[in-house]
């Protein structure tokens, strides 16, 4: 009889023990919920209608089927709330996911129908955002934390002064959510550039407005220091801003060139030429690259001194820097793009360069990214190319109807552009198949 409740007791025993390696307790199973999942960049976006007091475990891996509670699923996420981002995924990998339920810390039911997904790179498909009401045209967009946020918010900023923000939780369940506009009477003036750094949104634009935020609410004036001795006469126009995480450079019409440590307080630096400058980037061989009008190109080690390395030709409007591998090699990618498909690109951080048509020679483009897989160039007359190497360049489709795109900027794996009234937000999560 001893023996007996001896061997009830631990059969109780493991039972318990299995059911919570199985991540249950005292709970039950809850229904599985239809997922949606929406591949991208390196990751995919994973949707659901959730029920209250229903906590939800994710369960994928490659290939095309998994089931909950597989052993061999190489990940499953606990207490998962929709939207949810998967990252760290392989491109071009096809993946597997399902997703249970359960209450009360039980063991969970079945999975959901296995919905299968490949990630591949950004630039590829794009679609429309969100058209931002009376917003005009919209010259930049920025990415960062707000002060006590939880989360990363777009900024778009434009002519008029205008403000709008698009918090991250938004346009993950639904990339067409709608911008909120950001009250700021106090600065009307175009704004031309928008910047994430130093713990900063930073906005640069008309008569040389640099300005600031912490909590994308209250913007306050920059100070300048040294402007009149190298930009003599009414402050220019700023249009563009870099950072290489410790100092931003902001450049503008006349050869306008300031720098700052906090981004709070700036210091004008005299520029080789007075072309007007459209755009600056930051290359990690220790290069700030800026560009300008008639294919002007001016190269600072430490974004005070500014050597001028111009190439002549059409203007050139925007410029962006990465280090990539091709073939085995590190490149310090540079590539500068603008008026009539103008395109220079160089290699090893700007001391070669090639001088190649992009596109229809009609085409003005305004904005280029780059990073470590792809290169992306946006402009006029929905024109939107896309290269892996530099060398060969795919067209890629927008949405009919867009006009002129202004801005582009790539942040969690996906790129998101703003533009002229009327095609003001557009982003791309993955490639065409």
């Amino acid at each position: 009889m001893l023996a007996s409740r001896i061997r009830l007791a631990f059969a109780a025993t493991l039972g318990s023990a299995l059911l919570s390696a199985c991540g249950g307790s005292s709970g039950g199973a809850a229904s599985a919920p239809l997922i949606a999942v929406e591949p991208g960049d390196s990751q995919v976006i994973i949707t659901w209608v959730p029920e209250a007091s229903v906590e939800y475990w994710l369960w994928y891996k490659e290939g095309s089927t998994v089931t909950a509670g597989d052993k061999t699923a190489h990940a499953k996420i606990q207490s998962v709330i929709s939207p949810y981002t998967v990252t760290g995924l392989t491109n071009d990998t096809q993946y597997a996911f399902t997703m249970n339920g359960r209450t009360g810390g039980g063991e969970g039911g079945p999975g959901s129908a296995v919905v299968t997904a490949t990630p591949s790179l950004a630039g590829g498909t794009w679609a429309n955002g969100s058209i931002i009401a009376g917003a005009g045209n919209l010259r930049s967009i920025a990415y960062g934390p707000a002060s006590g946020a939880t989360y990363n918010t777009y900024v778009a900023v434009g002519d008029g002064g205008k403000k709008y923000r698009l918090d991250r939780p938004d346009w993950n369940a639904n990339h067409a959510a709608a911008w909120t506009a950001i009250s700021d009477a106090t600065h009307t003036a175009d704004v031309k550039a928008a910047l994430y750094a130093i713990s900063h949104f930073i906005t640069a634009g008309a008569g040389g407005e640099l300005l600031y935020s912490t909590d994308i609410s209250t913007w306050t004036a920059g100070t300048v220091t040294n402007w009149a001795a190298t930009n003599p006469g009414a402050a220019v126009d700023l249009n563009a801003l870099a950072t290489n995480g410790s100092t931003v450079v902001a450049v503008g019409n006349g050869g306008a060139i300031l720098h700052s440590t906090d981004g709070t307080s700036w210091t004008a630096a005299a520029s080789p030429n007075n072309a007007n400058l459209y755009g600056v980037t930051y290359s990690a061989k220790g290069v700030w690259i800026a560009v300008g009008a008639a294919g002007t190109i001016i190269t600072s080690t430490d974004g005070s001194t500014w050597i001028d390395q111009s190439v002549g030709g059409a203007d050139l409007r925007a410029v962006s820097a990465a280090t990539r591998s091709i073939s085995g090699t590190t490149r310090y990618d540079v590539v500068a793009v603008g008026d009539s498909g103008r395109m220079v690109v160089s290699t090893d951080g700007l001391t070669t360069r090639v001088s190649l048509p992009l596109g229809n020679p009609a085409d003005t483009f305004y904005a280029v990214s780059a990073y470590a897989t792809r290169i992306t160039a946006i402009g006029s007359n929905g024109a939107v190319y896309t290269t892996d190497d530099t060398v060969t360049w795919t067209q890629r489709t927008l949405p009919a109807g867009t006009a002129t795109m202004y801005a582009l900027i790539r942040a969690d794996n996906v790129l998101n552009a703003v533009g002229a009234a009327g095609s003001n937000s557009l982003y791309s999560i993955n490639s065409a198949p």
